[in-house]
């Protein structure tokens, strides 16, 4: 009798200790397995948008703003690579001198703003809005514009319509 429950007593222990090492082993492997989360993108504390983006408003402070109804803005670009933006105005000028100056739109990035569309954004969109923030030298890209930012430029809902014709100028930067 003595024997068995020797026997026993060893049994529970040795299962015991496979037990408790296969439950260690589990949770140690599930800890390494998880899959990492990625890192959210910082946000301006008051803008909640990437940095980056948030960099173009002035000061970083921008509003999200979710339209009720369907919204007309316009869009100034040059080139059919930067027709389709996610980057709007409330803003219509009539030179694109104008466009360049107040919505900051440094030359070396090639957008000399000579073609203006008439963006409609359906009911239901989430836009940022804000100030253009001036860009590098300032004394040539104030801003100071109106900015609409959206996230995805490719909805089919949005309606993109060519506007009037603008009347081109030569920039040049004040000194």
């Amino acid at each position: 009798m003595k024997k068995q429950f020797i026997l026993v007593g060893l049994s529970l222990g040795l299962l015991s200790g496979l037990f408790s090492n296969n439950v260690e082993n589990r949770i140690a492997s599930a800890q390494t397995a998880a899959p990492t989360p990625s890192p959210t993108p910082a946000t301006a504390p008051n803008c909640p948008l990437p940095l980056e983006i948030a960099a173009t408003f002035l000061n970083s402070q921008c509003k999200a703003v979710k339209l009720k109804m369907p919204q007309t803005f316009f869009r100034y670009h040059s080139t059919d690579q930067n027709k389709y933006g996610r980057y709007l105005t409330t803003d219509q000028y009539q030179t694109n001198a104008e466009v360049i100056r107040n919505l900051a739109l440094n030359q070396s990035w090639g957008n000399q703003a000579t073609t203006m569309l008439s963006v409609t954004l359906p009911a239901g969109t989430t836009v940022y809005q804000g100030i253009v923030g001036p860009q590098t030298p300032p004394t040539c890209y104030p801003g100071g514009g109106q900015q609409t930012f959206i996230v995805d430029s490719k909805d089919p809902a949005i309606l993109w319509v060519p506007g009037p014709a603008m009347t081109i100028a030569a920039f040049t930067c004040p000194k």
